[in-house]
């Protein structure tokens, strides 16, 4: 049994007419008694008496029609609400961030999500972005609003905004009272950066190269939080991204040094696998991240090129 049958039988059975029937499916009439004939052989039984150009419905025809007319219903409906729905209640989705958006970019978001939808459950891993692209290919993630560039044949992303990564010192280092200092004097200090092949880590580990250079003492951590707290502590130094420490600037407890010949920026953006549907619930978070930036434009384009 399969529904172009059923659909078939469905006609037929309403207007006791083949060739009603094939008028209003658009078909012709040997099409139509053809899906009755297969629909008949796949039950093994007769769904029609046929008497010269009048039928009637047999009692086996009967039972079937009850359950046709629910079974398309039930279709209608399921296209409706696939096609045309609403947001339901009790839907839930999952993806991931890097921690710095979680605490400065998402808030503004989730807050006004949940406004709108509030009976809609997230749940949202906080990983390095690494680990984040992971999640979206294994399917566990439905995005990542990560540190870009991150290039993966199956990955399609779209930046969002830019961060420098300004080299940040505790207010009572030596340094603190310096207007500008060189990468050689730098490496000198223990630096606290992000863990190696990390995409915040790539710029420092490119200017250092670049340089000749290699760090003596480096502590590695993957939380720019934590390494703010041990640079205002005065454990070490660190190229930390500027929303991390943009505060701890201002309050004084953290100072920002130029260093000769050397200007780092990270992106943060949009990751998801590619070619992936995004129901209404996501797409509704997806448009209020983007609209936030003014890049609904810029998004919308991105999705019908994946169509």
């Amino acid at each position: 049994m399969n529904l172009y049958h059923l659909n078939t039988f469905l006609s037929v059975a309403r207007f006791l007419s083949f060739t009603r029937a094939a008028q209003e499916l658009n078909l012709t009439q040997p099409t139509v008694s053809s899906g009755v004939r297969d629909l008949e052989r796949s039950l093994g039984v007769k769904l029609f008496n046929r008497s010269g150009r009048s039928i009637d419905l047999t009692m086996e025809g009967r039972l079937l029609l009850t359950y046709a007319e629910q079974i398309h219903d039930l279709t209608t409906e399921a296209e409706d609400r696939i096609h045309h729905r609403e947001i339901e209640p009790g839907e839930s989705f999952r993806f991931g961030a890097i921690d710095a958006a979680v605490i400065y970019v998402l808030p503004d978001v989730l807050e006004a999500y949940h406004s709108r939808f509030p009976s809609v459950d997230i749940s949202v891993q906080v990983d390095a972005s690494r680990f984040l692209v992971d999640e979206i290919l294994r399917g566990r993630s439905e995005f990542g609003v990560l540190t870009l560039p991150y290039v993966h044949p199956k990955i399609d992303t779209m930046p969002l905004l830019e961060d420098s990564l300004p080299l940040v010192v505790g207010s009572g280092h030596p340094l603190a009272s310096r207007k500008r200092v060189r990468l050689e004097q730098v490496v000198t200090e223990t630096l606290i950066l992000f863990h190696e092949g990390s995409v915040s880590r790539k710029p420092v580990d490119e200017h250092l190269a670049e340089a000749g250079l290699s760090p003596g003492r480096v502590m590695e951590m993957s939380s720019p939080e934590a390494m703010r707290k041990l640079v205002e502590a005065g454990v070490g130094v660190s190229f930390l991204p500027n929303m991390t420490v943009q505060d701890a600037l201002t309050e004084g407890t953290l100072v920002a040094l130029n260093v000769v010949g050397v200007s780092m920026q990270r992106r943060i953006g949009l990751a998801w696998r590619r070619g992936r549907y995004f129901s209404p619930a996501i797409q509704a978070f997806l448009d209020l991240i983007v609209g936030n930036f003014g890049l609904m434009e810029v998004w919308q384009t991105r999705l019908r090129g994946t169509d």
